[in-house]
C-alpha cells in the first residue's frame, strides 16, 4: 500500500508525516536507498510504503524551495507581521522579507496586526493607506488587518492559509504567537503527544514543526523567518523584484536605478508615480548587496 504524505516534524531517525487521504499521522522510516541521496526536511512531500505494521518513505517529490536556516521545504505563504505600536512597522526589514519571497517563490502577505491597540485613528487610517498603495495596489500584496484579541481579520487570514504551508515574520512583539495561538486553537497538543510518545532525539528535532490545522494546511513553527540577510540575491538582479519600478521602462535594458542619469524609474520618483522612501530603501539594499559583493573578491 503506498500513500502521499508531508513531512510535520523529524524525530531523530523517525519521521512523522501527515497522510491527508486517511487522516492519519503516522511514524515512518527512511528507506536505505534513499536515506544518503536525500536529506529529508521538515515540509517534504513523501511517498510512504506500508509494510505490514510498518511505514517506510520509498521516494522524497520535487521541491518548490528548501531553506537551510531554517531547515525546511515548500513553503507556499510568509505571513509578514508588522504592527503600529510596540514595535512601529520596521520598512526595511519589510522589504528585505518581500524580496526574500519573491526570490523564493513564496507567496508574500501583510498582516497588519494588534490594530485594537491603536488609539490614533488617523494614524491607524495613514498606515493603513499607505500599505495598501505602496504594497497592495502598486506590488500585488495582499495587506489584512487583524487583531487576534477582538478577532478581527482571523478568518480573513484562515481563508489565505487554505491548503498551504505557511510561516509567520516579523520582529519581536508584533503578535505572532497571539496570531498562530488564534489559529491554530488546541491542535498543538497532538503534536505535542507524539513527542512524547518517541523520547528518541528530542534534542534533534531542530525546532521546526509544521501545525496541521486543516486538511493540507498547515503553520510552521521556527523563529527562522524572522531574521535574515538576502544572502544569494546578486545586487544586479534586485531590480527584479519590485513590480511598482517594472512598470516603468528604462532606455538600458540593464539600468539599476541608482547610478544612471537617465533612468525612468527616478523620474516616477520624482513624478510621486513611486514612493519615495521604498526607492531610498531600494538603495540602501543595492548597496547593502553591491559592497556585499565587493568583499567576495578580497
Amino acid at each position: 500500500m503506498k500513500y502521499t504524505g508531508t513531512v510535520i516534524q523529524i524525530l531523530s531517525n523517525i519521521v512523522i508525516v501527515d497522510i491527508s487521504s486517511i487522516n492519519e499521522k503516522i511514524k515512518a522510516t527512511i528507506k536505505g536507498n534513499i536515506k544518503n541521496k536525500s536529506n529529508i526536511l521538515v515540509g517534504d512531500i513523501v511517498e510512504v510504503e506500508k509494510s505490514y505494521d510498518t511505514y517506510i518513505i520509498s521516494k522524497v517529490c520535487d521541491r518548490k524551495n528548501y531553506f537551510i536556516r531554517p531547515p525546511v521545504a515548500n513553503i507556499d505563504n510568509l505571513i509578514i507581521c508588522v504592527s503600529l505600536i510596540d514595535p512601529k512597522p520596521d520598512y526595511l526589514l519589510l522589504d528585505k522579507q518581500i524580496i526574500f519571497c519573491l526570490k523564493k517563490g513564496i507567496t508574500p502577505i501583510i498582516c497588519l496586526n494588534k490594530v485594537d491597540r491603536v488609539n490614533d485613528k488617523e494614524e491607524l487610517k495613514t498606515e493603513v493607506e499607505y500599505l495598501k498603495n505602496v504594497y497592495g495596489k502598486e506590488n500585488d500584496i495582499k495587506v489584512i488587518l487583524t487583531s487576534a484579541k477582538e478577532n478581527i481579520g482571523i478568518d480573513e487570514l484562515k481563508e489565505v492559509l487554505k491548503a498551504k504551508i505557511s510561516a509567520f515574520s516579523g520582529n519581536s512583539g508584533v503578535g505572532k504567537s497571539s496570531l498562530t495561538s488564534k489559529i491554530m486553537g488546541d491542535t498543538n497538543i497532538e503534536i505535542g503527544e507524539i513527542s512524547k510518545k518517541n523520547k528518541r532525539g528530542k534534542n534533534t528535532t531542530k525546532d521546526v514543526k509544521l501545525y496541521s490545522i486543516d486538511s493540507n494546511t498547515y503553520i510552521l513553527d521556527t523563529p527562522g523567518f524572522s531574521s535574515y540577510e538576502l544572502y544569494d540575491i546578486e545586487y544586479k538582479e534586485l531590480r527584479k523584484y519590485y513590480n511598482d519600478f517594472l512598470k516603468f521602462k528604462c532606455i538600458y535594458e540593464d539600468c539599476t536605478h541608482v547610478n544612471e542619469k537617465e533612468c525612468v524609474v527616478k523620474q516616477a520618483v520624482l513624478q510621486n508615480k513611486i514612493d519615495s522612501e521604498r526607492y531610498e530603501r531600494y538603495k540602501y539594499i543595492y548597496l547593502e548587496l553591491f559592497e556585499k559583493d565587493k568583499r567576495k573578491y578580497k
